[in-house]
C-alpha cells in the first residue's frame, strides 16, 4: 500500500473530507487529491511531518517494510511509486534520527 492510499484510509477512518484535511495541512485540495490518488510523485518532508502529527502516526507507518522511497539529493522530496524505490540502505538509526528532527 502506498503513502497516498494510507493517507486516504486514515482520512476516511476519521470521517474527514479531503477539503478539510487539505486545509488542516495547509495544502490545496487538488494537491491532497493527487497524493491520495498516486498522481503526485513527490511529497515534501515537511508535509509528511504534518500528516504524521495530524494522524498521530510515526513516519515508519507510511513506509513499506524494507523499502524506502528514493530520495533525490538535496531536494527534500520523496518519490511515491515503486518505480522509484530502492532497498533500505540507510543506517539503522535513520528513522529514529528523522523522528527526532
Amino acid at each position: 500500500m502506498n503513502i497516498g492510499t494510507k493517507i486516504k484510509n486514515l482520512r476516511e477512518e476519521k470521517h474527514i473530507s479531503q477539503n478539510d484535511l487539505a486545509f488542516q495541512l495547509g495544502v490545496s485540495q487538488g494537491t491532497l487529491h493527487n497524493i491520495e490518488s498516486g498522481n503526485s510523485k513527490k511529497v515534501d518532508f515537511l508535509l509528511m511531518d504534518k500528516i504524521c502529527k495530524f494522524f498521530d502516526k510515526d513516519f515508519e507507518y507510511f513506509l513499506d517494510s524494507n523499502i524506502i522511497n528514493k530520495v533525490k539529493k538535496n531536494s527534500g522530496l520523496v518519490g511515491l511509486n515503486n518505480v522509484d524505490t530502492i532497498n533500505n540502505n540507510f543506517p539503522e538509526n535513520f528513522l529514529e534520527e528523522f523522528k527526532n528532527w
